[in-house]
């Protein structure tokens, strides 16, 4: 049998944001759709109130994970921040494909000189 293998850290940073991206759309239409069902259910006038209010409690979880993750996702996206991260990944990727070997420790310097991002990197050790 083939053992689960995870490939999240094989994303680039664009290929994250898009896959969380699309998470967080597939969350907002399903919190949509709860909360619908949960307002069909406070409505009906038999509905268990035990397992509306545990229903109820589940929805503000659920609504305060989204906000979090969302608002967390929207700085993420934020230009300067994507292009710095980027520019990291990059100097991490040019670093392995030179040393054969991926920077275990490593210090990197991110400026903004005439306009740009600029990121200065040097690898302290490696993975062996």
């Amino acid at each position: 049998m083939e053992k689960y293998q995870e490939t999240l850290h094989d994303l680039t940073w664009p290929e994250l944001l898009q896959q969380i991206s699309a998470i967080i759309a597939r969350d907002e239409k399903s919190l949509e759709s709860n909360v619908n069902y949960y307002l069909k259910l406070f409505n009906d006038n038999n509905s268990d109130k035990t397992q509306l209010n545990k229903f109820f409690e589940k929805l503000q979880l659920d609504k305060l994970r989204y906000a979090y993750f969302s608002e967390l996702f929207v700085r993420l996206e934020e230009q300067n921040y994507k292009m710095m991260i980027m520019s990291i990944e990059s100097c991490i990727q040019q670093e392995t494909n030179m040393q054969s070997k991926t920077p275990k420790d490593w210090t990197a310097t991110i400026c903004f000189e005439n306009g740009q991002i600029k990121v200065y990197f040097m690898a302290l050790s490696y993975y062996q």
